[in-house]
């Protein structure tokens, strides 16, 4: 009885002390697509309960069982470590921290990153982490542990909103017909742009109020990230000044302002006419009056001018003194002393009598 007892006894020890193995396997989680990196650590615990550690792997679940991707052995007959790649494409994005199985330490473990621009969507799913090695008493030990990665797809992008007819400087006749188009990533599940807008006396973005005027657009799928392009038709208003418009996406809310959003924004001017300044116009009738004045009155001096030139000149051909034959040098020269007598213009009138 007591050889029953104390064999119980040694197998529950023995069981006890095998079972304080363990493996710590750490994943990533939920991880913000294209953000945040994948992280994969793989590492027994309770080291002073392991004689030695022969292999380390990390393998993803997949429609056909779990896959191996990586594995660090010890090479007996090398007596060294050794990584084999099962999948070449995780190798070439992997960066790897730790790869050491033996002899076992606090090192011991299996360890790599996926930089963010380099995590693909068919990296989301379960993993597993297996670690093979031998007790302190000289037991094999065989242990699994699993974990997942979980892809939160956000909006990470949206483009220039684009407006439909162009005008310079985006100012147009009221009641013109407008389009405003805009394309961004939304995320997976998809989710929707909002179309938002603010006028002179609105400090916040408001949502559009006619949700006749929107088209939401068809998403479609590019990687793991689904794409949508929207568009709004707007009348010009001829009451206010300006509208600006955003288009955005992102955030847990429906509502325009969300902080995590991403957005791209457009402003619509009214065209309106110049107005003309009666002060001015006035200003300007003066001017003219006075200038017309001014000319007139020197016009008026230069005729004066020249009447009186050609009245003083008739009257100079006028009175005119009768000329002589001699002073014509037509006859011979003048006798001294000798009185002339010069007929009269009048008096010819008496002489033809």
């Amino acid at each position: 009885m007591s050889n029953i007892l104390f064999t119980l006894l040694l197998v529950l020890s023995l069981g006890e002390f095998i079972s304080s193995q363990d493996v710590s396997f750490a994943t990533a989680g939920l991880v913000n697509y294209k953000l945040e990196k994948l992280k994969f650590s793989c590492s027994p615990t309770a080291i002073s309960s392991w004689n030695g550690v022969t292999h380390i792997s990390i393998s993803q679940n997949s429609s056909s069982g779990f896959q191996d991707i990586v594995s660090v052995i010890y090479d007996f007959k090398m007596s060294k470590n050794t990584t084999i790649w099962k999948k070449p494409s995780w190798s070439s994005r992997a960066t790897i921290i730790r790869e050491y199985v033996a002899p076992v330490t606090t090192n011991t473990g299996l360890e790599f990153d996926i930089p963010a621009d380099r995590v693909q969507c068919s990296d989301e799913g379960t993993y597993r982490c297996k670690i093979i090695g031998i007790s302190i008493s000289n037991l094999p030990v065989d242990i699994n542990k699993f974990g997942t990665v979980q892809l939160s797809v956000k909006p990470t992008a949206i483009e220039q909103m684009t407006v439909s007819p162009q005008q310079p400087e985006g100012i147009y006749n009221p009641y013109t017909l407008v389009q405003l188009m805009c394309t961004g990533e939304v995320g997976n599940p998809a989710q929707l742009l909002r179309w938002c807008y603010r006028r002179p006396n609105d400090q916040n973005f408001l949502g559009w109020y006619d949700s006749s005027n929107i088209e939401p657009g068809t998403e479609f799928l590019q990687d793991c990230m689904y794409r949508r392009t929207s568009t709004l038709r707007y009348n010009v208003s001829a009451a206010d000044e300006y509208t600006e418009f955003r288009c955005e996406t992102g955030g847990d809310s429906t509502l325009c302002n969300h902080p995590t959003s991403i957005s791209t924004n457009v402003t619509i001017f009214r065209y309106t006419a110049p107005t003309r300044n009666t002060q001015d116009s006035e200003n300007t009738a003066n001017g003219g009056v006075i200038a017309g004045a001014v000319i007139g009155s020197f016009v008026g001096i230069i005729l004066i001018v020249v009447i009186v030139y050609f009245v003083a000149f008739r009257k100079k051909n006028e009175g005119e003194t009768y000329r002589t034959k001699e002073e014509n040098g037509t006859g011979s020269a003048p006798i001294p002393n000798t009185v002339y007598s010069v007929p009269h213009k009048e008096r010819h009138g008496d002489r033809d009598r």
